[in-house]
């Protein structure tokens, strides 16, 4: 009985909660076992205060014999003396040695997060690791292309839910239907049915996550130590987010519209149909609240208008409308225009030489926050060098406070003026990097009619004043207009330069 218990329940670990143990205690309460027998105390438990507490106390009264074969320990013929402090300081090894291995497990386990490797238990849905190399994540096709549907039903105006009874319905299998497949050793305490179904938790799970634009983001929660496993959610700036670690499946651009998408309020449509065209985009021009859709019967029709839902339930706005109609034609010639004046810009560039242009700003600005740099330092000397001069009495101390207040306040002006051209250098070397906008444009120039994908990813809002004026605002426009003035500087310069 003795080595049939030491055989079943041996198990190593520093927690006491582990159910082979919870099971022995069990069976020793029963008064079914008298003895117990380790290799050693570290494989009873790596935790000195609770090995103590069961060795010393627990064990000796419940009539327990305790054997540790390799510590020459055996609790029915301890040396009082020497077992009172040997045994006490080998549990303190044996818990410090698991300390010891958790914090390099954890270090090494941070770095290669850090280099990108993937180090979870299971690949996302729609990745699959790389047979040459478990810490790479490869394109699984099949997932993938559920994914890739995923997406575009979602830009095409589909809601989650009807995305999920699609999948459903096709017969695709869920996530984790598919590990099982796959032979994957796969458990959840969620599964209820012995075929799962898609839900809309599951779609929007894929649709959030931005695994599949090549970026790994790992270390979101993490334990307090190694004997509290309780998980702790780690603040989004210490997570390990590494970008291109492995081939994308979603483009950057669609997934950032689809997140746009996401954060929009909007009405659900009827089942299996998409929500409407503008659904969350429309703005009152007057008050900033959202309009809604109205439909007023007029005999055998009915017309459908958008309104301020602020005057329609609150009284707090004026009374315009305008019909959906009227403003599908205004947003088609509108966004026409624009695509147009787009792919001009884009052409003016080509012809103009405006990267020198563009590096000159950026010299002009370093120059400027080099400049704020050396006022904030001669302000600090300042004010380091006004207490030498109260203590050698050269100024009192009412001069003390008023230079004191003086040099501060100069300082806290410079640095704002600094943090503001950081900015503004970093806005300029994004735009100056970043012109993949305008591909978004040029690729609709053909449009003849207006679909839900080119409304969330060329639009940011359409907003309707009481005057039926109607304006749109364009994602990027911040960045044309930028483009914009940079091809009139450089045009102004052009014909100094070939006079010259």
């Amino acid at each position: 009985m003795i080595f049939q218990c030491f055989q079943k329940y041996r198990y190593l670990t520093s927690a006491f909660q582990r159910p082979g143990f919870q099971a022995m205690m069990e069976e020793v309460r029963a008064g079914n076992i008298n003895c117990i027998v380790v290799k050693d105390l570290s494989r009873f438990g790596r935790d000195h205060l609770e090995a103590g507490e069961y060795i010393e106390r627990l064990f000796p009264f419940l009539g327990v014999r305790f054997i540790a074969i390799n510590d020459n320990y055996d609790s029915q013929n301890r040396h009082a003396e020497s077992d009172e402090i040997i045994v006490p300081f080998k549990n303190l090894i044996n818990e410090a040695y698991c300390r010891d291995t958790s914090i390099k497990i954890r270090s090494q386990l941070e770095i290669k997060r850090q280099r990108g490797d993937f180090i979870g238990s299971f690949a996302v849905f729609g990745y699959k690791r790389d047979p040459s190399d478990h810490h790479k994540l490869v394109i699984d096709e099949y997932a993938a292309d559920v994914v890739r549907d995923i997406y575009n039903w979602k830009l095409n105006g589909i809601s989650s839910i009807d995305i999920a009874a699609r999948l459903t319905v096709s017969g695709i299998p869920t996530p984790m239907d598919y590990k099982l497949s796959q032979g994957m050793r796969y458990t959840t305490a969620f599964r209820r049915k012995e075929r799962s179904e898609w839900s809309a938790g599951m779609v929007l799970r894929i649709l959030k996550n931005p695994v599949y634009t090549g970026v790994l983001e790992q270390g979101r929660v993490t334990t307090p130590s190694y004997r509290v496993k309780r998980l702790v959610h780690k603040p989004r700036d210490q997570w390990a987010v590494v970008e291109d670690c492995h081939t994308p499946i979603i483009d950057k651009f669609d997934f950032e519209t689809a997140q746009r998408v996401l954060a929009m309020d909007t009405r659900t449509a009827e089942a299996g149909q998409p929500v409407e065209l503008f659904s969350g985009m429309v703005y009152c021009g007057e008050c900033g609240g959202p309009m809604i859709r109205k439909t007023v019967p007029s005999g055998k029709k009915k017309y459908v208008y958008f309104v301020c839902a602020a005057h329609k339930d609150r009284k707090e706005c004026h009374p315009h409308a305008l019909r959906v109609e009227a403003l599908d034609d205004i947003v088609l010639e509108a966004l026409q225009g624009h695509i147009r004046e787009v792919i001009d810009l884009s052409e003016l560039m080509e012809l103009t030489d405006i990267a020198k242009l563009q590096q000159a700003n950026v010299e002009k600005i370093q120059a400027r926050l080099t400049q704020k740099q050396e006022e904030i330092e001669r302000c600090q000397k300042l004010l380091r060098s006004l207490y030498e001069n109260l203590a050698d009495g050269i100024i009192d101390k009412s001069e003390y406070q008023e230079l004191k207040s003086t040099y501060q306040d100069r300082r806290s002006q410079a640095e704002e003026q600094a943090e503001f051209l950081r900015d503004e250098m970093g806005r300029e070397l994004d735009n100056s990097a970043n012109n993949h906008w305008i591909e978004q444009f040029i690729k609709h120039r053909n449009i003849t009619s207006l679909d839900r994908r080119i409304v969330v990813s060329l639009i940011e809002r359409v907003l309707i004043f009481r005057d039926r004026r109607v304006e749109i605002v364009y994602r990027w426009y911040n960045e044309f207009e930028w483009q914009a003035e940079l091809v009139a500087q450089a045009q102004k310069l052009l014909p100094e330069k070939e006079a010259v």
